[in-house]
């Protein structure tokens, strides 16, 4: 069997929304330190390719495909030595073992345990995900130097920016904030009627050119934020990950729900404020420098819920998000904005 020593092609399997992917991310610069001259390649969900093309630790980004025998072939063609497979799911596990990936470490699957990994991790989701996650290359005796997520944006989500500042007329040097009102579930949302209040004061005390950002099925939210509002923002709700990437690179903060754009933009080092009423804040909220998490502080269905617990307690979550003002966000601003 294969040791770690004598590896050098790597596959990476991780099939996550826009957020979880990103927490990954990690992982990608921590094998590439430890295997330096190893082909490494990412394989993740259709539509998440934006979040990981660009970044300078992969060789090649690879698409999940529906077909179980296209799949296969895809994987065994490139003869990878190790499969690095980022979630608890069998059926991930029998794919690279169908395609012949001889060394394969994972999460201990929900149902099989510890079969077909040569070594399995116990999935400890008492901890911040992005550590979960780092807790597989911990197995393989890779060291940790940074564990702060990174997205990279390619010149084409630079031109992009570029071209709808200049559209939107607000490339003239005043500061640019992004608002994201939206998230997959309606009880994670800070009220819309809020973020029309926080939009205006934004506006008011800095100047600011503010960007509401929404999904593809959130523009009736930001519709109805915007008409709220006695400044005019601009509604971004058509953007790919790459090209909402690039825009939040640009703002100089970002306030958010507890979602996927949240975890972008920390990951493009933009400053974030996080409104948080119904997570769990040791595994979701971002720990790092520059960010700050706004939530109720008595909650403590806040460290021991997971998210699909959550959907049990929507009116303790609203409650919790309705201890949070707009003249509270405006502080944690004024100490951002310094």
């Amino acid at each position: 069997m294969l040791t770690p020593k004598q590896i050098n092609r790597i596959l990476i399997i991780r099939l996550a929304p826009l957020g979880e992917t990103v927490l990954t991310t990690p992982v990608i610069r921590a094998l590439r330190e430890h295997f330096r001259d190893a082909y490494i390649a990412y394989m993740v969900a259709p539509t998440r390719e934006d979040l990981v093309s660009a970044n300078p630790h992969l060789n090649e980004v690879l698409t999940y495909q529906a077909s179980v025998p296209k799949l296969i072939y895809q994987i065994a063609r490139r003869q990878f030595q190790m499969a690095v497979i980022l979630q608890p799911t069998f059926r991930l596990v029998l794919h690279t073992f169908l395609a012949r990936i001889p060394f394969r470490v994972g999460f201990e699957t929900n149902a099989a345990r510890k079969k077909l990994l040569n070594i399995a991790v116990p999935n400890n989701t008492a901890q911040h995900e992005t550590q979960r996650y780092l807790d597989v290359v911990r197995a393989l005796g890779v060291e940790i130097t940074d564990d702060e997520p990174e997205v990279f944006v390619k010149s084409e989500g630079k031109t992009w920016v570029d071209n709808f500042l200049k559209t939107q007329k607000i490339d003239d040097g005043k500061p640019v904030i992004g608002i994201n009102p939206g998230a997959a579930t309606v009880y994670r949302r800070w009220d819309a009627a809020n973020f029309a209040i926080l939009g205006d004061l934004l506006h008011e005390a800095y100047r600011a050119h503010i960007v509401i950002t929404t999904g593809p099925r959130e523009g009736e939210l930001a519709v109805q934020i915007a008409a709220q509002m006695a400044s005019s923002p601009v509604i971004v709700d058509q953007a790919t990950p790459m090209q909402l990437a690039a825009l939040l690179q640009r703002c100089n903060l970002y306030i958010s729900n507890d979602t996927g754009p949240m975890h972008l933009s920390t990951a493009v080092e933009t400053p974030t404020i996080a409104l948080f009423g119904a997570s769990n804040l040791i595994q979701w909220a971002p720990p790092w420098e520059k960010h700050v998490v706004i939530a109720r502080k008595d909650c403590p269905l806040m460290k021991t819920l997971s998210s699909k617990e959550w959907d049990a307690h929507p009116e303790r979550a609203r409650e919790n998000l309705g201890t949070i003002t707009p003249d509270r966000v405006m502080a944690t601003v004024e100490k951002c904005m310094l």
